[in-house]
């Protein structure tokens, strides 16, 4: 798990018993929210031009968000092109989905899969 070596990382703790977790493993006790908007920090708004300080919600949030990636997705592929975009689209939507019914524990979930793709752009 090797928490400890994560500066600055919220709850960073070492495990007790390393043999109950595999190397790698990250547990993450910040709020559905927090999480949400460190995505949107980190990666999410530089992606797709969605500020979430503009929307109502995570909601209206990762619906925008979908918006902007489909409309890539046709766009690239007018032209002719794969997009990375398409990797990442039904992670998206199920987050999308789940925000709409208010559970942001999903929809962070989805969108911390969406970023391990993100990374390859």
């Amino acid at each position: 798990m090797h928490t400890v070596g994560l500066d600055g990382w919220p709850d960073a703790a070492d495990q007790p018993d390393p043999g109950a977790m595999s190397c790698g493993t990250v547990l993450d006790y910040r709020s559905a929210e927090q999480r949400l908007q460190s995505h949107a920090d980190l990666w999410l708004t530089s992606l797709t031009g969605v500020d979430p300080a503009a929307h109502d919600g995570w909601a209206a949030v990762l619906d925008e968000v979908d918006r902007v990636m489909l409309a890539g997705v046709g766009e690239a592929a007018a032209a002719g092109e794969d997009s990375a975009l398409q990797n990442m689209l039904v992670f998206m939507d199920v987050g999308r989905r789940a925000a709409a019914r208010g559970d942001l524990r999903v929809a962070a979930t989805s969108l911390a899969y969406c970023e391990t793709f993100a990374q390859g752009l």
